[in-house]
């Protein structure tokens, strides 16, 4: 049917009244309003019934002070956007259909939400095409709701991580709480004041990452905090999801298979505090444990505290009982020792005296025969170091005039090839002396003061001195002759 009438909406457009146009150099001329009414008039008759249609809604684009409501309607296949149109829904209609969902729900109209609705398709000459909403089947949100919340189950299952969190361990006593809210919140300030005001003084160290709780900004704000949570694991003991409740609408973030996914794989026990105990979120399911409230989350942690004090209780209990038992049995121990040391240390005692006896007999006996040993011992020492010193120094004394002779005639000796070689020394001393060896015929000669060593060292007409080792001579020198060197042998 709706086919046909789009079909007959295409064939109306052309059949605009020919009255109508301007007619300019042989062309039809439409103005902008002629096109606008003949689309408005056949949009109207080609969809002249009400529709129900099935959308997501992108932005509700919702204003108070008139009370009208403009939302933009989208349909996504795999995650891209197909079709688009603008829809209204005017004031009147709007509180009606806001408070009908709300009271199905729990949760007023927005953003992110899939709604089956009645609409008329309206084309305004001034607005352009629009679809009037005139009611909305909440029952149809709720459907893809669930929908999508099984969906996201039976993925888990298969990535085998529905009970992924479930096997973490929580400590013993889970202290340092990672808190996952907004610091406004109704539901944060209960959690928080069961822990810090609780009746056994249990001290908790609460750290607070803020998220948004519910609205497309959730599973990302609220992923975003766990992984800086997850960043800092070693700082923690357990973490908690607190919000202060709402409509099961709210709740949908929480059916998104990526939140539900972190939550599994957190590193850290995920306890969760955020309403509703008749429809279980899939965070929820995939918690470490679910508490449908902040205040039961906190009695909780509470509790893992009782847990560890009864087992210290218990523990202290059988720790008594056992060492009494030990003490018991030791002191019959210790008893029956004290006797059998009393009776040993008699026995001992009586034993030891008979010993002591007898060596004390045999110290009289024997001490006479050991004094007249020792009296005769002591004379023989005396006898002994009465003489040999006297022998000693004899003995020395003829060794020392021994060592006096040879040490007289080693030095004379010695004295005597001293002075041998220090005679023969003065003697080759003296031959090298000048005057001797001019004696012996030689002569030294000079020129201008300097010893003439070669022919070279003089020019013909220089005047000679030549000392003899009696007297000087003066000659003039009138020719030289160059004689080979001398080869010495």
């Amino acid at each position: 049917m709706l086919t046909r009438e789009i079909s007959g909406f295409s064939v109306y457009l052309c059949c605009i009244n020919s009255n109508m146009p301007e007619i300019l150099n042989n062309k039809k001329i439409y103005s902008l309003l002629e096109i606008s009414s003949g689309i408005s008039r056949a949009v109207s008759r080609a969809f002249p019934d009400y529709y129900w249609v099935k959308a997501e809604i992108t932005k509700l684009n919702f204003y108070p002070k008139s009370g009208h409501c403009y939302p933009d309607l989208v349909e996504k296949h795999n995650g891209l956007v197909k079709a688009q149109i603008r829809a209204n829904i005017w004031a009147g209609n709007y509180a009606k259909i806001n408070q009908k969902f709300k009271t199905v729900t729990g949760e007023p109209l927005k953003d992110g939400l899939k709604i089956l609705f009645l609409a008329k398709v309206n084309y305004h000459e001034h607005y352009g095409l629009a679809l009037n909403i005139l009611d909305v089947e909440p029952s149809f949100t709720l459907g893809e709701m669930a929908r999508e919340k099984q969906l996201t189950v039976e993925q888990l299952k298969k990535e085998g991580l529905f009970e992924e969190n479930k096997k973490r361990l929580l400590s013993l006593v889970p202290k340092r709480v990672a808190v996952v809210s907004v610091e406004t919140s109704k539901g944060y300030s209960d959690f928080k004041n069961v822990l810090e005001n609780n009746a056994w003084h249990y001290l908790f160290s609460l750290t607070l990452f803020p998220a948004l709780l519910q609205g497309d900004g959730a599973v990302r704000s609220i992923g975003e905090q766990l992984n800086a949570i997850a960043a800092r694991r070693n700082e923690f003991d357990v973490v908690t999801i607190i919000r202060g409740g709402g409509g099961d609408v709210g709740l949908n973030a929480y059916d998104n298979y990526h939140l539900a996914k972190a939550v599994s794989l957190c590193p850290l026990p995920v306890i969760t505090g955020i309403g509703h105990s008749t429809n279980l979120t899939v965070v929820q399911m995939v918690a470490f444990a679910n508490k449908i409230t902040p205040t039961e989350a906190g009695h909780f942690l509470i509790q893992q505290f009782h847990n560890f004090a009864g087992r210290l209780e218990n523990a202290e209990g059988k720790t008594i009982r056992y060492a009494t038992e030990i003490l018991t049995v030791e002191k019959q121990h210790f008893m029956q020792s004290v006797k059998m040391f009393a009776v040993h240390t008699r026995n001992l005692f009586s034993h030891h005296k008979t010993q002591w006896v007898y060596l004390m007999k045999r110290l009289e006996q024997s001490v006479p025969g050991l004094l007249v040993k020792t009296n005769e011992q002591l004379t023989s020492v005396a006898s002994h170091l009465k003489y040999q010193p006297v022998q000693k120094i004899h003995r020395e004394g003829q060794k020392l005039k021994n060592i006096q002779k040879l040490m007289s005639v080693h030095v004379e000796q010695s004295v005597r090839k001293a002075d041998s070689r220090l005679r023969l020394s003065e003697s080759k001393i003296s031959l090298l002396k000048p005057e001797n060896i001019l004696k012996k015929g030689y002569s030294i000669s000079t020129v201008d003061g300097k010893i003439l060593r070669s022919a070279d060292m003089v020019k013909s007409g220089q005047r000679l001195k030549t000392k003899l080792y009696k007297g000087e001579i003066e000659s003039v020198i009138e020719r030289k002759t160059k004689k080979n060197k001398m080869k010495h042998p």
